[in-house]
């Protein structure tokens, strides 16, 4: 029964998006001369995250010309950027048969399948894509979070690294590497690998909330409280005290879990919860 408020694994062109669905492009084309200039610019907006609008560039660009295999490989990945999982899916199944666009569509369908829930398909798709190309780091990544969801530290663990080999300066890679070695029992290799998450990505609140709970795995609990903005007090307490309980350190735990209500009334379901199961602890110990 967890009771831990992070979001532990990071994901990337899984997560669900709040932009709202584009409008169907208008029925202008794309002279021939400026398609390559109008693809870029889709690239463009699609390698900065901005989905909605990259979508409509490549939209545009399919006007011109429907079998344009770069519009649809961008489309696809679009869809599942915004969180269109099932669209992704079919986007990728859709590109055409070229070299160019096969280890590429084989990733996409894992990370379509894997944000559908469909781990066995996920897991075929992204090894597929992985065989035809090593530096897919983003199949590495979802091979190291299916891994880590059958609790294969080993194999998640390999499958990060992997990953990193390809993208070394990638703080969500480091991240879901650190807590892959947390999972596993590993705190001190946690750590040092979540300090990089850090250096690389400071203001990322999920890294951060992960550190912090390596600390609390060590029982070095004012590492893991410090510094944390008020807004998220009752969120860290929680968390801390959760760990505490686990390590058996039941008192440090009740104090934590205390502080976390106190804090904050929305807390009071998910710390009061993690306080019954301690008291259902107590008992047991007693």
């Amino acid at each position: 029964m967890i009771r831990v408020a992070s979001t532990a694994i990071l994901l990337l062109g899984l997560a669900a998006c709040s932009s709202p669905r584009p409008a169907p492009p208008q029925a202008t084309t794309v002279p021939v001369a400026n398609a390559a200039v109008v693809l870029a610019a889709g690239d463009a907006s699609r390698d900065e995250g901005r989905f909605a609008e990259a979508l409509q560039i490549y939209q545009q660009l399919l006007l011109r010309d429907q079998n344009d295999g770069a519009a649809q490989y961008g489309v696809a990945e679009c869809m599942l950027g915004l969180g269109r999982a099932f669209d992704a899916k079919t986007a990728f199944d859709a590109l055409p048969q070229d070299p160019r666009y096969h280890a590429v569509a084989l990733q996409g369908r894992g990370l379509a399948f894997l944000a559908l829930n469909q781990r066995e398909n996920a897991g075929k798709a992204l090894r597929e894509a992985t065989e035809l190309d090593q530096a897919l780091w983003r199949s590495w990544n979802a091979l190291g979070i299916l891994a880590d969801l059958q609790q294969d530290w080993p194999e998640a663990q390999t499958a990060y690294a992997k990953a990193l080999a390809a993208k070394p300066d990638s703080a969500m890679l480091h991240n879901n590497l650190g807590y892959s070695r947390l999972l596993s029992g590993q705190a001190d290799a946690a750590i040092v690998e979540i300090r990089k998450a850090v250096g690389l990505d400071p203001d990322n609140a999920t890294i951060q909330n992960n550190l912090r709970l390596a600390f609390a795995t060590k029982g070095n609990y004012r590492s893991a409280t410090q510094g944390v903005a008020k807004e998220d007090q009752a969120m860290v307490l929680n968390n801390v005290g959760y760990v505490a309980m686990q390590r058996g350190d039941l008192t440090t735990a009740e104090t934590y879990l205390a502080r976390a209500m106190e804090r904050s009334s929305s807390y009071n379901t998910t710390a009061s919860r993690n306080i019954e199961a301690l008291k259902e602890l107590k008992g047991e110990i007693q």
